[in-house]
């Protein structure tokens, strides 16, 4: 009796599992199955030669895009290959998809495990992208990341030697004689013993886990199953040409400056946050301290013994000023409460402008013998305020907190943007009294701000000119990543220590063959899966309504869903293809232990059928265009299968 095995794709049933394996009888049967339109044509078409039966036996696997589950899902078609070989019957498998990528991994594990596959006659993949790997140079890089943790571990012993070591000799603590020396290669080679354990374990596991890469079986391989070898590829197939293709496409997901509009929001926040910054910090607050005190006021200046004396008499010269003043605020109430007596009022008014005069005349007397009066007054205001605490110098003589009292830094930094600028603004020489208080009130409010949007705008500028660099290398990285990640995860790619190189029309251990259908044949494919997307788009336009009034997100995915058949495409419509089914047939018959039907050979096609499958499998030069390798230059690295 011969045999027909068959393997079906990534997301097989993903329509529902219930479905697909017609649990429960409903549903309608896919290619792959039992009552599917490839069991019924071959058990039409083919037969088994010694004895005219023939069995299928679909094989199911996880179904997932995922490179373990596809070697998982090897060895265990390779274990149902092996207990078909052991009959001594003849059989065939046929696999579409990724369902190909499991047969290559079955065969390649029994070459690498010494389980050959005697009575395979006929392996037939149809639309399968073969992906291609290669694993990473360094054996840390294959271990998975518990075993790099548990060699990063091993290392710590021997480090920990060294470390000691190099600080005994710095020190002088060894004798560095011969005897030294050889008993630190002792000491130096029992505490590797550990690394040199681990590291035998996981090259034994590394071996075991990647046995395809061995030359030696990709040779065998090749010599015991290339030639019952058939591919078949549409050629517009999507999922083929899409994974070959992938590799060289330069997909941008973020442009640019897809980031300088986010990052320039953080001018915004940027003074306040400068602010905080400077207030917090004991360094910059210190400093502007000292630089207040040395270059502005010059404090030490105004500190000794025979600056003592002179200070004395300019308190007592300040504190006459003061008495003016005082005297100069009660002639002013006077004014003006002596409104209901005008003689009193103006009496008062011209006691007062006397008093002021009274007041500059005294203050220029001041000025001319103690020159740094004013300049003596102000450190010594700046002193008090910033440099004691209850009439005691600070330590160091530096800002009080040293930096870390953050309300009196916050009164610092409020007296420069106020004191200061009033200071540098008004004259107090020439502009006194009422006037000259509004004005010191008022050079502050009006010019603090504008300074602070003058540098507010200056800080704009900077962040916008570092927000458009940086977003430029930010979404270069971002772009590289998200490649990486959508390759990675459309090639299926879930192992340790080995990268995808990209994906072809054949496995990276066999010649390239010719695969792609003929024309006619490509032509009713195309032609079925453009009518599957005419009747989807007729039931879409009549489903809007349906749509657009679901109530939520998921329920509109899932009526997406099942106005869906998967047939739209044509790498899910081959088998649904007469032609194409009996391509298939009659590849199987013509192997050994299979025979065409007496049915099949008296079919009006069966000769169309026969010069196809002729122009079939031939090999093809690597370096002709038309084989269609999709990396450059020799082929991929072979593919790895699990112990």
């Amino acid at each position: 009796m011969a045999t027909v095995v068959t393997v079906h794709g990534t997301y097989a049933h993903s329509g529902g599992t219930a479905e697909a394996l017609q649990i429960g009888g409903e549903g309608t049967a896919e290619w792959w199955q039992q009552n599917g339109a490839l069991a019924r044509d071959l058990k039409t078409y083919v037969t088994g030669s010694a004895d005219g039966r023939l069995d299928f036996v679909p094989f199911t696997w996880s179904a997932n895009n995922s490179e373990l589950d596809r070697r998982r899902g090897g060895s265990e078609l390779l274990k149902l290959l092996r207990s078909l070989d052991e009959k001594e019957e003849p059989y065939a498998v046929v696999g579409h998809s990724h369902g190909g990528s499991v047969i290559s991994a079955a065969l390649i594990e029994s070459v690498a495990r010494g389980k050959p596959l005697t009575h395979l006659k006929r392996w037939v993949t149809v639309g399968t992208p073969f992906v291609g790997m290669r694993k990473e140079r360094f054996l840390f890089s294959r271990v998975s990341l518990t075993g790099q943790v548990i060699f990063v571990a091993s290392l710590m012993l021997f480090m920990m030697f060294l470390f000691f070591v190099a600080g005994e000799l710095l020190s002088g603590g060894f004798d560095v004689g011969p005897e030294g020396y050889s008993g630190l290669l002792f000491s130096g080679t029992m505490m590797s013993l550990p690394i040199l354990f681990y590291y035998v374990v996981f090259r034994y596991l590394d071996h075991r886990k990647l046995i395809g890469y061995s030359r030696g079986t990709a040779g065998k391989a090749r010599a015991a199953y290339a030639d019952k070898w058939l591919p078949l590829v549409h050629k517009d197939d999507e999922a083929v040409h899409g994974l070959r293709y992938l590799p060289k496409a330069e997909l941008h997901f973020f442009e640019d400056d897809f980031a300088a509009g986010t990052l320039t929001k953080a001018s915004i926040v940027a003074l306040p946050l400068i602010y905080l910054m400077i207030v917090m910090s004991p360094k910059i607050m210190l400093g502007l301290s000292d630089f207040l005190q040395d270059k502005v006021y010059g404090v030490q200046r105004f500190v000794g013994p025979s600056v003592g004396v002179e200070q004395n008499n300019a308190n007592q010269a300040r504190d006459e000023l003061r008495r003016f003043n005082r005297r100069i605020r009660e002639a002013d109430e006077q004014a003006e409460r002596g409104g209901l007596e005008p003689a009193k009022a103006e009496d008062a008014r011209r006691r007062g402008m006397e008093l002021r005069r009274e007041m500059r005349a005294k203050r220029r007397q001041i000025e001319i013998k103690f020159p740094e009066f004013v300049n003596a007054e102000r450190a010594q205001r700046f002193k008090e305020r910033f440099l004691e605490r209850d009439g005691r110098v600070c330590f160091g003589g530096r800002l009080c907190g040293s930096g870390r009292d953050y309300i009196l830094n916050s009164k610092l930094l409020f007296h420069v943007v106020t004191d200061e600028l009033t200071a540098a603004v008004v004259n107090e020489d020439m502009l006194g009294g009422t006037h000259g208080n509004i004005l010191r009130l008022a050079t502050p409010i009006v010019l603090v701000p504008v300074a602070f949007a003058l540098l507010a705008l200056g800080v704009l500028a900077l962040i916008q000119y570092a927000a458009s660099h940086l977003s430029v290398y930010v979404s270069r990285a971002l772009n590289r990543m998200t490649r990486a990640e959508v390759k990675r995860s459309s090639f299926g790619n879930d192992t340790d220590g080995e990268v995808v190189v990209g994906a072809d029309y054949g496995p990276s251990w066999l010649d390239p063959v010719t695969c792609i259908l003929p024309e006619a044949v490509s032509d009713k494919i195309s032609d079925h899966s453009n009518a599957m997307m005419a009747q989807s788009v007729s039931k879409f336009r009549s489903a809007i309504s349906t749509l657009a009034f679901s109530e939520s997100e998921d329920r509109k995915a899932g009526l997406v869903a099942s106005y869906l058949s998967w047939k739209e495409l044509v790498h899910t419509c081959y088998f649904d293809v007469d032609e194409f089914r009996r391509i298939v047939a009659h590849a199987i018959s013509q192997s050994e232990g299979f025979a065409p039907t007496e049915a099949f050979r008296q079919d009006g096609s069966y000769a169309a059928t026969e010069s196809w499958v002729a122009a079939l499998g031939r090999p093809l030069d690597p370096d002709m265009p038309e084989t269609g390798l999709a990396v450059d230059g020799a082929p991929p690295t072979p593919q790895t299968f699990p112990a």
